[in-house]
């Protein structure tokens, strides 16, 4: 079973609403180590059917949610054997979330059930083999996440609830108004039941919203008292009676906007996701004139788009200039509807996609310049970047099959000739200073205390986003670049990321461009990359984050799938680059908190990418020793039409790369490995804490009698150990003394009461302003 990796743990407390919390925790249980298989489906169990009230409402907010239960597909709810259909895409019940699996919500039975195959009731049994191809939606534990446990744990939002039965109680009955009410208003304080209660108090904009999305499930959400006052209350405030006029009646009143409707319209306005059924009744009714062409008519939404589609179609057959020209235009003119309703419905998607384009046609009317190397580097690194980042976001604006190939056609007509013109003045500049550019190339290895992350192919601009998700959440980021060699290709590249470039030398010819070890002349891979690393006392560290070994220089981790996806995917990888950015963010979070005072992110190359394919320039084979996208070996003595470079491990050794942005074979969206700003000028992050982390694991627990030794592996010999029955209170301690770990990170714990003797009781680790950094449970005396 794929487990969920749990690396943003008390992320939840940033939570708005419990809605949004749900869907935070479902999206970071895809999450997996670098190298294992994301889990194909989410198993949502709930014994006791808690959260059964929010699965309506959680439908319209989560396209992959399914539901065991009767056969409905048009509600998402099935069988255990359609939902097995539904994981394996044998059936399609929505567009698949490419970063959510489908998720599949099982009342009634509890995630112990399933994992014990032969009692697991005979309804879900289709579903037990999913645990190992998917996951649990539980918690750190492996239990079943509870409500009081998702409101009130640390691993959850966090809230400080009362531990008694009316507290309880009170939570079950106002948990469907809990859905999306904001939190910020429920924290730094003790919540009793009255503070659930108060919430069951009508709020009259948004129970109108509620009864227009579903006038039924309204009706069977609440006590009969309990609408005749929700009629009352609307009859007065809004001079409208739910009793006697329908949905659509108030959704005419609703486009109207007289009165005090105005403020049911504000509030749809905040979150009209949560409100699908109000979107559908605007659509479908006659709206009152004043409404028409305003931000309240969807009709004038979607002939906005289908107006918009069509100019984006011109424009994309235009020269640079007009397309730019055309691109400012129609951006000025479709602006207001990214602030439409329509648009956080996702109607709107070229509207919303108009802005990237925008940034990207202000970008692109100044291509890199500079009268010097020194100066390209500069103008890149400043602003130019910032071109590639707008394009990536335009291709991902939609996935759309047909707006799709619209933004893609219209990107490569503004995109294309600036890419080209700053790839051509680049190379001028590379070929008049190659001793320079080479010089700029080597990298350093790690130093104390210093995790090196080799990320593949980070280019400059994604890097720039890494920034700054690390920088918003509380590290200290310095950013600089350096240059890649030629070519930009892995096999010459990153050994200079490794800071190998003493250890090794170049052949006497780049067919591979490969480099071989000084000693014993093999050539260069990435197990002898690992093996130069050991040798220099380097830890290596894999999926795991652990603080550093006592001994080791530096350490060094290798993550990130930029690179191989874009050879997969093609101009595509635009969707995935999100993904990429949270993970490698997470990974250095997680070496940042193990203990490591900084992380230095390194890369190899950059890369070009641009939809409908880079263009082709011809290269005769009989010239070349090895030929690939952007670049080849000169064979022999052979004299190729195109100006030649020398490679960077053995500068008689002659590379040739293609004019500007242009392949040697037809058909890349994607490639590397010749000049250009893009692959050339890569970045180097440094990222620490603002304040150093402290760290710690307790390795092992060993009894005694009644004293218990306790081994930490931790980064601070101040911290200390302490023995409780309950962890989080200090008052339930029964050890004779708290102790420090001091240098041989280990703490002998006396306790103070031989009654405790077989109490189930729970080490756990502190730091200087008592917060828990890690607890273990053991049974006092217990000597197993």
């Amino acid at each position: 079973m794929t487990a969920p990796s749990r690396t943003r743990f008390g992320a939840l407390a940033k939570a708005r609403t419990l809605a949004e919390a749900i869907e935070m925790t479902l999206r970071d249980t895809m999450r997996t180590p670098d190298g294992a298989v994301p889990p194909v489906a989410i198993l949502w169990t709930d014994p006791k059917r808690q959260w059964e009230v929010l699965v309506a409402k959680l439908r319209a907010v989560l396209p992959a949610l399914h539901t065991f239960g009767d056969y409905q597909p048009e509600a998402r709810s099935g069988p255990a054997i359609w939902l097995r259909c539904v994981v394996d895409g044998a059936v399609s019940t929505a567009p698949r979330d490419p970063a959510l699996a489908p998720i599949l919500y099982l009342p009634g039975v509890s995630a112990a059930d399933l994992r014990d195959a032969a009692a697991c009731p005979i309804a879900f049994q289709p579903l037990v083999e999913l645990l190992y191809r998917g996951c649990l939606f539980c918690q750190r534990s492996g239990r079943d996440w509870t409500l009081e446990a998702f409101l009130g744990s640390n691993e959850g939002l966090g809230l400080d609830l009362a531990q008694d039965a009316l507290t309880r109680d009170a939570l079950v009955r106002a948990l469907p108004l809990l859905f999306d009410a904001p939190l910020a208003g429920l924290r730094d304080r003790r919540l009793e039941a009255e503070d659930f209660d108060r919430l069951a108090v009508t709020d009259a904009r948004r129970d109108l919203l509620r009864w227009m999305d579903s006038e039924e499930a309204f009706r069977a959400g609440g006590e009969a008292s309990r609408f005749r006052s929700f009629c009352a209350v609307v009859r007065s405030e809004f001079q409208f009676d739910p009793e006697k006029q329908s949905p659509a009646d108030a959704a005419a009143a609703l486009a109207e906007g007289r009165g005090r409707w105005n403020e049911v319209w504000e509030r749809f306005r905040e979150a009209p996701r949560l409100y699908p059924g109000v979107g559908e009744l605007l659509r479908s009714i006659a709206l009152p004139l004043l409404a028409h062409g305003g931000d309240r008519d969807p009709k004038a939404n979607a002939d906005g788009e289908a107006k918009l589609r069509g100019e984006l179609a011109k424009a994309a057959g235009l020269p640079q200039g007009d397309a730019i020209a055309r691109v400012l235009a129609l951006d000025s003119e479709h602006s207001e509807r990214r602030a439409w309703v329509w648009a956080e419905l996702g109607e709107s998607p070229l509207a919303v996609a108009l802005e990237p384009l925008a940034r990207l046609a202000h970008r692109a009317q100044e291509p890199i310049g500079g009268a010097g190397l020194a100066d390209a580097i500069e103008a890149y690194t400043s602003r130019g970047w910032q071109c590639d980042r707008a394009a990536l976001e335009a291709l991902r604006a939609s996935q759309r099959p047909a707006d799709v190939d619209l933004l893609g056609a219209v990107v490569r007509a503004i995109y294309l000739p600036w890419l080209e013109t700053s790839a051509r003045h680049f190379q001028a500049l590379i070929t008049a200073n190659e001793g320079a550019a080479r010089s700029g190339a080597a990298g350093t290895p790690p130093s104390a205390g210093e995790c090196v992350l080799f990320a593949d192919g980070l280019r400059f601009d994604v890097a720039a986003v890494v920034a700054e998700r690390l920088s918003s959440r509380g590290c200290r980021v310095r950013s600089g670049s350096r240059l890649a060699p030629i070519p930009t290709v892995t096999a010459t590249a990153k050994p200079l990321a490794a800071g190998s470039v003493g250890q090794l030398e170049g052949g006497d010819e780049a067919e591979t461009f490969e480099p071989r070890l000084k000693e014993g002349g093999a050539p260069w891979n990435a197990k002898r990359q690992r093996d130069l690393l050991e040798q220099g006392r380097v830890e290596l560290l894999g999926d795991e984050s652990r603080p550093p070994a006592p001994g080791a220089v530096g350490g060094w981790v290798e993550t990130g799938q930029l690179d191989e996806l874009g050879h997969k995917l093609g101009a595509r990888l635009a969707w995935e680059v999100e993904r990429e950015v949270e993970q490698l963010v997470a990974r250095v979070e997680a070496l940042l908190d193990a203990g490591w005072l900084r992380v230095r992110i390194v890369t190899d190359h950059g890369w070009l990418l641009l939809p409908g394919g880079l263009p082709k320039v011809e290269l005769p084979r009989s010239v070349v020793a090895s030929r690939w996208a952007r670049c080849a070996s000169v064979r022999g003595a052979s004299q190729p039409s195109l100006s030649t470079l020398g490679w960077y491990w053995n500068h008689e050794a002659r590379i040739v790369c293609p004019p500007g942005v242009a392949c040697f074979a037809q058909g890349y969206e994607y490639a590397h490995g010749g000049v250009s700003p893009q692959e050339s000028i890569v970045p180097e992050l440094v990222v620490e804490r603002e304040r150093a982390a402290r760290a710690a694991r307790i390795e092992t627990i060993a009894w005694r009698g009644m004293r218990c030794r306790v081994h930490v592996q931790a980064n601070d010999p101040s911290l200390r150990v302490d023995l409780r029955l309950n962890w989080k209170q200090s008052e339930t301690s029964i050890a004779a003394a708290v102790k420090e770990i001091g240098a041989g990170r280990v703490a002998s714990l006396a306790v103070a009461d031989d009654a405790h003797e077989g109490a189930a009781a729970t080490i756990v680790v502190l730091d200087g302003t008592g917060a828990v950094l890690d607890r273990k449970n053991t049974t006092v005396g217990d000597s197993v």
